[in-house]
Protein backbone atom coordinates (compact mmCIF):
# COMPACT_ATOMS: atom_id res chain seq x y z
CA UNK A 1 0.00 0.00 0.00
CA UNK A 2 1.39 3.38 -1.04
CA UNK A 3 0.52 6.71 0.57
CA UNK A 4 1.06 10.26 -0.66
CA UNK A 5 1.33 13.25 1.68
CA UNK A 6 0.86 16.72 0.19
CA UNK A 7 1.85 19.90 2.02
CA UNK A 8 3.58 23.25 1.69
CA UNK A 9 3.18 25.44 4.78
CA UNK A 10 4.83 25.49 8.19
CA UNK A 11 1.64 24.45 10.08
CA UNK A 12 1.06 21.54 7.68
CA UNK A 13 4.58 20.22 8.19
CA UNK A 14 4.27 20.49 11.97
CA UNK A 15 0.91 18.70 12.01
CA UNK A 16 2.08 15.97 9.64
CA UNK A 17 5.36 15.39 11.50
CA UNK A 18 4.25 12.75 14.04
CA UNK A 19 2.29 10.84 11.38
CA UNK A 20 5.19 10.85 8.92
CA UNK A 21 7.53 9.72 11.72
CA UNK A 22 5.16 6.81 12.43
CA UNK A 23 5.01 5.86 8.75
CA UNK A 24 8.82 5.83 8.64
CA UNK A 25 9.08 3.81 11.86
CA UNK A 26 6.65 1.18 10.52
CA UNK A 27 8.42 1.13 7.14
CA UNK A 28 5.31 2.07 5.22
CA UNK A 29 5.59 2.87 1.53
CA UNK A 30 5.00 6.61 1.20
CA UNK A 31 6.21 9.74 -0.53
CA UNK A 32 5.79 13.48 -0.04
CA UNK A 33 4.88 16.29 -2.42
CA UNK A 34 5.76 19.85 -1.38
CA UNK A 35 4.03 22.42 -3.59
CA UNK A 36 6.41 25.13 -2.29
CA UNK A 37 3.41 27.42 -1.72
CA UNK A 38 5.12 29.18 1.19
CA UNK A 39 8.69 28.04 0.69
CA UNK A 40 11.61 29.57 2.53
CA UNK A 41 15.04 28.34 3.61
CA UNK A 42 14.09 28.39 7.30
CA UNK A 43 11.21 26.01 6.66
CA UNK A 44 13.30 23.72 4.46
CA UNK A 45 16.53 23.52 6.44
CA UNK A 46 15.25 23.65 10.00
CA UNK A 47 11.84 22.01 9.99
CA UNK A 48 12.59 18.74 8.23
CA UNK A 49 15.76 18.23 10.27
CA UNK A 50 14.41 19.42 13.63
CA UNK A 51 11.21 17.40 13.32
CA UNK A 52 13.12 14.41 11.97
CA UNK A 53 10.89 13.76 8.99
CA UNK A 54 11.62 12.46 5.52
CA UNK A 55 12.28 15.14 2.93
CA UNK A 56 9.84 15.49 0.01
CA UNK A 57 10.34 13.31 -3.05
CA UNK A 58 8.77 16.03 -5.19
CA UNK A 59 9.28 19.78 -4.79
CA UNK A 60 7.15 21.74 -7.19
CA UNK A 61 7.41 25.37 -8.30
CA UNK A 62 8.70 28.31 -6.29
CA UNK A 63 5.50 30.30 -6.02
CA UNK A 64 6.86 33.53 -4.56
CA UNK A 65 6.39 35.25 -7.90
CA UNK A 66 3.25 33.36 -8.91
CA UNK A 67 -0.34 34.57 -8.75
CA UNK A 68 -2.99 32.40 -7.10
CA UNK A 69 -4.29 31.44 -10.53
CA UNK A 70 -0.82 30.40 -11.69
CA UNK A 71 -0.33 28.41 -8.50
CA UNK A 72 -3.61 26.52 -8.88
CA UNK A 73 -3.21 25.68 -12.55
CA UNK A 74 0.44 24.62 -12.45
CA UNK A 75 0.24 22.77 -9.12
CA UNK A 76 -2.90 20.90 -10.20
CA UNK A 77 -1.24 19.85 -13.44
CA UNK A 78 2.01 18.82 -11.70
CA UNK A 79 0.27 16.84 -8.94
CA UNK A 80 -1.94 15.04 -11.48
CA UNK A 81 1.17 13.93 -13.37
CA UNK A 82 2.78 12.66 -10.17
CA UNK A 83 -0.35 10.74 -9.13
CA UNK A 84 -0.56 9.09 -12.56
CA UNK A 85 3.08 8.07 -12.24
CA UNK A 86 3.02 6.90 -8.61
CA UNK A 87 -0.56 5.57 -8.41
CA UNK A 88 -0.82 5.78 -4.59
CA UNK A 89 -3.60 4.06 -2.67
CA UNK A 90 -4.02 6.94 -0.20
CA UNK A 91 -3.65 10.69 -0.58
CA UNK A 92 -3.49 12.58 2.73
CA UNK A 93 -4.03 16.32 2.95
CA UNK A 94 -4.20 18.54 6.01
CA UNK A 95 -6.18 21.65 6.86
CA UNK A 96 -7.50 24.29 4.49
CA UNK A 97 -4.65 25.74 2.46
CA UNK A 98 -4.64 26.22 -1.30
CA UNK A 99 -2.21 23.29 -1.44
CA UNK A 100 -4.68 21.03 0.36
CA UNK A 101 -7.46 22.07 -2.01
CA UNK A 102 -5.33 21.48 -5.10
CA UNK A 103 -4.22 18.10 -3.73
CA UNK A 104 -7.80 16.99 -3.05
CA UNK A 105 -8.96 18.09 -6.52
CA UNK A 106 -6.03 16.33 -8.18
CA UNK A 107 -7.01 13.14 -6.40
CA UNK A 108 -10.62 13.60 -7.49
CA UNK A 109 -9.60 14.15 -11.12
CA UNK A 110 -7.49 10.98 -10.99
CA UNK A 111 -10.48 9.02 -9.73
CA UNK A 112 -12.70 10.31 -12.54
CA UNK A 113 -10.43 8.38 -14.90
CA UNK A 114 -9.85 5.45 -12.56
CA UNK A 115 -10.84 3.01 -15.32
CA UNK A 116 -7.67 4.02 -17.15
CA UNK A 117 -5.44 3.37 -14.12
CA UNK A 118 -7.43 0.38 -12.79
CA UNK A 119 -7.56 1.85 -9.29
CA UNK A 120 -8.92 4.72 -7.22
CA UNK A 121 -7.10 6.88 -4.70
CA UNK A 122 -8.63 7.23 -1.26
CA UNK A 123 -8.58 10.96 -0.37
CA UNK A 124 -8.10 11.53 3.35
CA UNK A 125 -8.62 14.92 5.00
CA UNK A 126 -6.78 15.42 8.26
CA UNK A 127 -8.37 18.21 10.36
CA UNK A 128 -11.78 18.01 8.71
CA UNK A 129 -15.00 19.61 9.90
CA UNK A 130 -13.69 23.01 11.00
CA UNK A 131 -16.06 25.87 10.20
CA UNK A 132 -15.93 29.62 10.73
CA UNK A 133 -19.24 30.08 8.85
CA UNK A 134 -17.68 33.09 7.13
CA UNK A 135 -17.54 32.51 3.39
CA UNK A 136 -15.55 35.70 2.85
CA UNK A 137 -12.56 33.74 4.21
CA UNK A 138 -10.80 31.83 1.39
CA UNK A 139 -9.94 29.05 3.85
CA UNK A 140 -13.62 28.50 4.64
CA UNK A 141 -14.35 27.80 0.98
CA UNK A 142 -11.29 25.54 0.75
CA UNK A 143 -12.18 23.41 3.76
CA UNK A 144 -15.79 22.93 2.67
CA UNK A 145 -14.76 21.78 -0.82
CA UNK A 146 -12.05 19.50 0.57
CA UNK A 147 -14.54 17.83 2.93
CA UNK A 148 -16.95 17.32 0.02
CA UNK A 149 -14.42 15.62 -2.28
CA UNK A 150 -12.61 13.54 0.38
CA UNK A 151 -13.46 9.92 1.19
CA UNK A 152 -12.25 9.85 4.80
CA UNK A 153 -12.67 12.77 7.19
CA UNK A 154 -10.46 12.82 10.30
CA UNK A 155 -12.03 15.26 12.74
CA UNK A 156 -10.19 16.94 15.67
CA UNK A 157 -13.11 17.23 18.12
CA UNK A 158 -16.74 16.24 18.68
CA UNK A 159 -17.58 19.92 18.08
CA UNK A 160 -16.24 19.62 14.51
CA UNK A 161 -18.01 16.28 14.03
CA UNK A 162 -21.32 18.06 14.70
CA UNK A 163 -20.54 20.49 11.87
CA UNK A 164 -20.27 17.58 9.44
CA UNK A 165 -23.43 16.01 10.84
CA UNK A 166 -25.35 19.20 10.10
CA UNK A 167 -24.07 19.02 6.52
CA UNK A 168 -25.12 15.34 6.24
CA UNK A 169 -21.55 14.32 5.43
CA UNK A 170 -21.34 11.63 8.12
CA UNK A 171 -23.83 9.53 6.14
CA UNK A 172 -21.83 9.81 2.93
CA UNK A 173 -18.25 9.33 4.10
CA UNK A 174 -16.11 7.65 6.71
CA UNK A 175 -15.79 10.13 9.57
CA UNK A 176 -13.60 9.57 12.63
CA UNK A 177 -12.95 11.80 15.65
CA UNK A 178 -9.20 11.38 16.13
CA UNK A 179 -7.96 14.53 17.83
CA UNK A 180 -5.36 16.84 16.32
CA UNK A 181 -1.81 15.69 15.59
CA UNK A 182 -0.45 19.02 16.87
CA UNK A 183 -0.78 17.52 20.37
CA UNK A 184 1.73 14.83 19.43
CA UNK A 185 4.44 17.14 18.21
CA UNK A 186 3.99 19.50 21.15
CA UNK A 187 4.26 16.60 23.61
CA UNK A 188 7.51 15.50 21.97
CA UNK A 189 8.85 19.03 21.56
CA UNK A 190 8.28 20.03 25.20
CA UNK A 191 11.12 17.68 26.09
CA UNK A 192 13.33 19.29 23.46
CA UNK A 193 12.74 22.83 24.75
CA UNK A 194 13.28 22.08 28.43
CA UNK A 195 16.70 23.76 28.33
CA UNK A 196 15.98 26.17 25.47
CA UNK A 197 17.72 29.55 25.95
CA UNK A 198 15.43 31.89 24.00
CA UNK A 199 14.06 33.54 27.16
CA UNK A 200 17.57 34.30 28.37
CA UNK A 201 18.58 35.60 24.94
CA UNK A 202 15.60 37.97 24.90
CA UNK A 203 16.01 38.77 28.63
CA UNK A 204 12.50 37.60 29.48
CA UNK A 205 11.01 36.02 32.57
CA UNK A 206 8.30 33.36 32.56
CA UNK A 207 4.74 34.72 32.42
CA UNK A 208 6.03 38.31 32.39
CA UNK A 209 5.43 39.01 28.69
CA UNK A 210 2.77 38.66 26.00
CA UNK A 211 3.44 36.94 22.67
CA UNK A 212 2.09 38.49 19.46
CA UNK A 213 1.77 36.79 16.06
CA UNK A 214 0.08 38.53 13.13
CA UNK A 215 0.20 37.25 9.57
CA UNK A 216 -3.27 37.25 7.98
CA UNK A 217 -3.69 39.61 5.00
CA UNK A 218 -6.63 41.44 6.60
CA UNK A 219 -4.29 42.50 9.41
CA UNK A 220 -0.98 42.96 7.59
CA UNK A 221 -1.93 44.25 4.14
CA UNK A 222 -3.51 47.34 5.65
CA UNK A 223 -0.80 49.60 7.03
CA UNK A 224 -3.45 51.45 9.02
CA UNK A 225 -4.69 48.30 10.73
CA UNK A 226 -1.20 46.92 11.34
CA UNK A 227 -0.13 50.21 12.88
CA UNK A 228 -3.28 50.28 15.02
CA UNK A 229 -2.54 46.80 16.40
CA UNK A 230 1.07 47.64 17.26
CA UNK A 231 0.42 51.04 18.83
CA UNK A 232 -2.60 49.90 20.83
CA UNK A 233 -0.76 46.88 22.20
CA UNK A 234 2.22 49.08 23.02
CA UNK A 235 -0.07 51.21 25.24
CA UNK A 236 -1.56 48.09 26.85
CA UNK A 237 1.90 46.69 27.48
CA UNK A 238 2.73 49.85 29.39
CA UNK A 239 -0.42 49.55 31.53
CA UNK A 240 0.38 45.95 32.53
CA UNK A 241 4.16 46.38 32.45
CA UNK A 242 4.55 43.54 29.98
CA UNK A 243 6.84 43.35 27.00
CA UNK A 244 5.03 42.19 23.87
CA UNK A 245 7.27 39.96 21.77
CA UNK A 246 6.39 40.06 18.09
CA UNK A 247 8.28 37.59 15.84
CA UNK A 248 7.28 39.07 12.50
CA UNK A 249 7.66 37.75 8.98
CA UNK A 250 10.28 39.66 7.03
CA UNK A 251 7.67 41.12 4.66
CA UNK A 252 5.72 42.38 7.70
CA UNK A 253 8.87 43.95 9.13
CA UNK A 254 9.33 45.81 5.83
CA UNK A 255 5.81 47.21 6.13
CA UNK A 256 6.40 48.24 9.72
CA UNK A 257 9.54 50.09 8.66
CA UNK A 258 7.49 51.95 6.03
CA UNK A 259 5.20 53.27 8.75
CA UNK A 260 8.05 55.04 10.54
CA UNK A 261 6.59 54.40 13.99
CA UNK A 262 8.31 56.34 16.74
CA UNK A 263 10.18 54.30 19.32
CA UNK A 264 7.97 51.61 20.86
CA UNK A 265 8.16 51.15 24.62
CA UNK A 266 6.78 47.63 25.03
CA UNK A 267 6.30 45.98 21.62
CA UNK A 268 9.54 44.27 20.59
CA UNK A 269 9.65 43.29 16.92
CA UNK A 270 12.06 40.43 16.22
CA UNK A 271 12.95 38.22 13.26
CA UNK A 272 11.12 34.91 12.65
CA UNK A 273 12.08 32.08 15.01
CA UNK A 274 12.64 28.37 14.57
CA UNK A 275 9.93 26.06 15.87
CA UNK A 276 11.52 25.21 19.22
CA UNK A 277 12.30 28.83 20.14
CA UNK A 278 8.78 29.87 19.23
CA UNK A 279 7.20 27.01 21.17
CA UNK A 280 9.21 27.98 24.25
CA UNK A 281 7.97 31.57 23.95
CA UNK A 282 4.40 30.31 23.60
CA UNK A 283 4.63 28.06 26.63
CA UNK A 284 6.01 30.70 28.98
CA UNK A 285 3.94 33.69 27.84
CA UNK A 286 1.19 35.20 29.98
CA UNK A 287 -1.14 35.70 27.00
CA UNK A 288 -0.84 34.80 23.31
CA UNK A 289 -2.31 37.39 20.91
CA UNK A 290 -2.67 36.02 17.40
CA UNK A 291 -4.65 35.79 14.19
CA UNK A 292 -3.46 32.24 13.46
CA UNK A 293 -5.77 29.25 13.56
CA UNK A 294 -3.09 26.76 14.56
CA UNK A 295 -1.73 28.92 17.36
CA UNK A 296 -5.20 29.05 18.92
CA UNK A 297 -4.88 25.26 19.26
CA UNK A 298 -1.31 25.43 20.54
CA UNK A 299 -2.30 27.99 23.19
CA UNK A 300 -5.03 25.63 24.40
CA UNK A 301 -2.67 22.66 24.59
CA UNK A 302 -0.04 24.75 26.42
CA UNK A 303 -2.76 26.17 28.73
CA UNK A 304 -2.02 29.78 27.79
CA UNK A 305 -4.94 32.25 27.43
CA UNK A 306 -5.42 33.38 23.83
CA UNK A 307 -6.76 36.54 22.19
CA UNK A 308 -7.55 36.15 18.49
CA UNK A 309 -7.60 39.30 16.36
CA UNK A 310 -10.26 38.18 13.92
CA UNK A 311 -13.99 38.56 13.32
CA UNK A 312 -14.48 34.82 13.74
CA UNK A 313 -12.63 31.54 14.09
CA UNK A 314 -12.94 28.01 12.79
CA UNK A 315 -11.57 26.80 16.17
CA UNK A 316 -14.95 27.55 17.74
CA UNK A 317 -14.50 24.98 20.47
CA UNK A 318 -11.81 27.24 22.02
CA UNK A 319 -14.35 30.08 22.23
CA UNK A 320 -16.99 27.76 23.66
CA UNK A 321 -14.57 26.62 26.39
CA UNK A 322 -13.65 30.27 27.12
CA UNK A 323 -9.92 29.75 26.65
CA UNK A 324 -9.85 32.01 23.61
CA UNK A 325 -11.56 35.33 22.93
CA UNK A 326 -12.10 37.30 19.73
CA UNK A 327 -11.02 40.92 19.40
CA UNK A 328 -10.92 43.66 16.81
CA UNK A 329 -7.98 46.05 16.50
CA UNK A 330 -9.35 48.95 18.58
CA UNK A 331 -7.69 49.99 21.82
CA UNK A 332 -10.92 49.63 23.81
CA UNK A 333 -11.62 46.07 22.67
CA UNK A 334 -8.02 44.87 22.95
CA UNK A 335 -7.74 46.32 26.47
CA UNK A 336 -11.00 44.64 27.48
CA UNK A 337 -9.77 41.27 26.19
CA UNK A 338 -6.41 41.60 27.92
CA UNK A 339 -8.18 42.41 31.21
CA UNK A 340 -10.23 39.22 30.90
CA UNK A 341 -7.46 36.88 29.77
CA UNK A 342 -4.88 38.30 32.19
CA UNK A 343 -6.86 36.68 35.01
CA UNK A 344 -7.65 33.47 33.16
CA UNK A 345 -6.33 30.13 34.40
CA UNK A 346 -6.69 27.20 32.03
CA UNK A 347 -7.05 23.59 33.08
CA UNK A 348 -5.67 20.73 31.04
CA UNK A 349 -8.76 20.19 28.89
CA UNK A 350 -7.15 17.88 26.31
CA UNK A 351 -9.52 19.32 23.72
CA UNK A 352 -7.37 18.14 20.83
CA UNK A 353 -6.09 14.78 22.05
CA UNK A 354 -3.65 13.12 24.41
CA UNK A 355 -0.42 13.24 22.41
CA UNK A 356 -1.05 9.92 20.64
CA UNK A 357 -3.24 11.15 17.81
CA UNK A 358 -0.93 9.95 15.02
CA UNK A 359 -1.34 6.38 16.26
CA UNK A 360 -5.11 6.69 16.07
CA UNK A 361 -4.94 8.24 12.59
CA UNK A 362 -2.52 5.55 11.43
CA UNK A 363 -4.82 2.82 12.72
CA UNK A 364 -7.79 4.28 10.88
CA UNK A 365 -6.15 4.84 7.51
CA UNK A 366 -3.64 1.98 7.36
CA UNK A 367 -4.46 -0.88 9.67
CA UNK A 368 -8.19 -0.81 8.87
CA UNK A 369 -7.35 -1.23 5.17
CA UNK A 370 -4.96 -4.15 5.52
Amino acid sequence: MKTCFIFSTRPEIIKFASLIQLFSKNKENFFIINTMQHYDDLLSKIFFNALKIKKPKYNLIDNKKSSSTDFFSKSLNDIEKILKKEKPDNLIIQGDTNTSLVGALAGQFFNRNSHLYKKEIKIIHLEAGLRSFDKTMPEEINRRIIDQVSDVLLVPTEFDYKNLKKENLINEKKVYVTGNTITDIIKISLKEIKHNKILQLLKLQKKMYYLLTIHRPENTNSLRKLKEIILNLDKIGQIYNKDIIFPAHLRTIKKINQMKIQKLKKVRIIDPLNYYDFLKLEKESKIIITDSGGIQEEASILRVPCITIRKNTERQVTIQKKINILSNTTYKKLLSCVKIMNKKKINDLKLFGNGKVAQEVYRKIIKDQK
